[in-house]
């Protein structure tokens, strides 16, 4: 029985002071409380709750009859009381920032994709919010605002094209990861005259020691993925379909000062672990480029590339070599246009419309 001269202590008789030692002080509840703190705190709460709430709406990603919805549904809220806090920062960023809301809608994996095979096999679930949280963080601080938009709200971006050796276009698109995608955050792709994707690089950017983290370099599916393979090298002027997405990735590391670059190996891919095959054997291309393994599943790549010169071609393919070398850095352009920040409109105008526009500006503040 409880104490008369005393309130029952909890649903179940116990109050706190029973899950504590002896002698330990624990608070009260009542007037003694500071109520500024109390109601500060009770704002976090709500708000956390709310944002929890929140992410369980619009989840198309979850499929099936409602009792498999509702069976995600659990999942993913015992999943994120284990991670809670972080989670709940995380969610907290995507509702504050229009494009990321934006992309939440369009793509609402977006919300667990850390609670999944993600990248590497060996990441803890915090492992792999971490790197989430960075790589957006990094988008949203350094890609320009257009660009940024373009390629997380709505889905695509198109940055240019350029004309193959056979007169065929070809395109350079950037597009948010694959719908369920598990294997980086931003995807380059190089695409044919309708913008499908012919070859793709998908990485993300780690922030605090800023790194690029390559987790695939997949080309084209099917029976006829070596055609088709063999057909592209022939009109990029031999120029290897994967060789071109790896220096398109070294080139935006470059433009963003990023020195290390690492990339995912066979074992630790996630796909792996799943029990899906893997067509490319990533292990081999990452050593063909002088990849050193360095443990934890990954590959770290040199600073850049090998780098032939027309003087180690025998001088029966230079000319191959120069068309080459330059078609690949029309390409590399297209990928470094896009990631110049727009200029200011006094900058756009011109020295020449600056000079005519003083006097009027100086007129007016009379």
């Amino acid at each position: 029985m409880n104490n008369p001269n005393r309130p029952p202590a909890g649903v179940l008789g116990i109050g706190l002071e029973a899950l504590l030692p002896a002698g330990t002080y624990a608070p009260r509840r009542g007037p003694l409380l500071d109520p500024q703190r109390s109601a500060a705190s009770g704002a976090r709460h709500a708000g956390a709750l709310a944002y929890l709430i929140d992410s369980l709406r619009h989840r198309k990603d979850w499929s099936g009859p409602w009792y498999k919805r509702s069976v995600s549904a659990l999942k993913y809220l015992v999943r994120s009381l284990g991670i809670g806090a972080q989670h709940q920062r995380f969610l907290a960023f995507i509702a504050a920032d229009p494009v990321m809301h934006a992309y939440r809608l369009r793509d609402p994996r977006l919300l667990e994709r850390h609670m999944h095979r993600y990248v590497n096999a060996h990441w803890h679930r915090r492992d792999r919010l971490t790197y989430l949280q960075q790589h957006y963080r990094f988008a949203k601080a350094h890609l320009p605002p257009g660009l940024y938009e373009l390629v997380y709200a709505m889905g695509h971006a198109s940055l240019g094209g350029f004309t193959a050796k056979d007169g065929s276009l070809l395109t350079l698109c950037m597009r948010p990861p694959i719908h369920l995608g598990c294997e980086g955050e931003l995807c380059l792709q190089l695409c044919d005259a309708s913008e499908d994707p012919l070859y793709s690089i998908v990485f993300m950017i780690a922030d605090e020691k800023p790194t690029l983290m390559i987790g695939c370099l997949q080309g084209p599916k099917g029976e006829n993925a070596r055609d088709v393979v063999r057909e592209l090298t022939r009109i990029l002027h031999g120029m290897r379909p994967k060789q071109l997405m790896l220096s398109l990735a070294y080139a935006f590391a470059r433009h963003y000062g990023i020195e290390r670059l690492v990339a995912i190996g066979n074992d630790a891919h996630p796909l792996r672990r799943s029990g899906r095959p893997l067509f490319s054997d990533y292990d081999a291309f990452w050593e063909e480029q002088r990849g050193q393994r360095i443990g934890g599943g990954w590959y770290a790549l040199p600073a850049a590339l090998p780098q032939k010169t027309a003087a180690d071609v025998p001088s029966q393919h230079r000319a191959a070599f120069r068309r080459r070398e330059a078609l690949r850095q029309q390409i590399e352009q297209l990928l470094l246009n896009a990631l110049q920040p727009p200029m200011p409109a006094a900058a756009r105008m011109g020295p020449s419309a600056l000079h005519k526009m003083i006097p009027l500006m100086a007129g007016s503040g009379r």
